[in-house]
């Protein structure tokens, strides 16, 4: 995939499949105008368990990210997300502004310890419990991530929108994005009705300013995915709407 050069003076590697988490990642690169390489990890022939793969992320997982200058590499949205705020002084509050930054802490983890681990619940739930059992816990797991959306509603309206941390765009909308995505998209037998999330005014809203944004919509284009309401009423990237799940 080729991958504009923008105006951040960095330089990435990004390892992704679409439909994953990566996105979330590579939505930020595009609205940073970062430089950066996409290496596709083909996971449909399982290339994320091979072993130059495992080198850097023992979990097998996307994403990961490798800065091209300081040689970090990355693993986990949340983190990476926050390298990125904190290398470019963009998308988050400054490590100076201590009441802000506390607040950006405490969303970004939510989103990447709570929502998106339950997003993985959702998504993989016989993983979690078994076969036996998964079809016997799926309500309670959609039960909590509509809780979850819910509750972000409100704390968009608690800070004055239209972003989740007030007036401006952070790492943590794109976030929000990718988890309301994936909740409504995956797994294919069982998502989220889209009325768990565009019941909600204020994270309807903040969604669909998102999906018009420049950024997000390059993002999805690299990964051959159709032009659509990415976050509210999703469908899948060509290269993965086959898939078994």
């Amino acid at each position: 995939m080729n991958c504009r050069l923008g105006s951040l003076s960095m330089s990435f590697i990004l390892y992704s499949y679409p439909d994953c988490a990566s996105h979330v990642v590579r939505m930020t690169l595009e609205e940073l105008g970062a430089t950066y390489r996409d290496e596709v990890v083909n996971m449909s022939a399982d290339a994320h368990l091979g072993a130059e793969f495992l080198r850097l992320n023992p979990r097998g997982m996307v994403p990961v990210l490798v800065d091209s200058i300081s040689g970090a590499t990355l693993s986990e949205t949340g983190a990476i997300l926050q390298y990125l705020v904190d290398q470019s002084g963009r998308l988050g509050p400054s490590l100076s502004d201590l009441q802000a930054r506390a607040t950006f802490l405490k969303r970004l983890y939510f989103l990447s310890n709570t929502l998106h681990a339950d997003a993985q619940l959702q998504y993989y739930t016989s993983r979690y419990v078994g076969d036996d059992l998964a079809e016997a816990a799926r309500p309670a797991v959609h039960a909590r991530m509509r809780s979850h959306f819910a509750m972000l509603d409100s704390a968009i309206a608690e800070h004055g929108g239209p972003w989740l941390l007030g007036g401006e765009l952070s790492v943590c909308d794109f976030y929000v994005g990718g988890c309301a995505r994936w909740s409504l998209l995956a797994p294919r037998h069982a998502p989220l009705e889209p009325e768990a999330v565009t019941r909600h005014p204020h994270l309807n809203a903040l969604l669909e300013k998102l999906e018009a944004r420049p950024s997000v919509i390059r993002a999805f284009d690299a990964e051959d995915t159709p032009r659509s309401m990415y976050f509210r009423a999703p469908v899948r990237s060509r290269w993965t709407k086959t898939l078994p799940e």
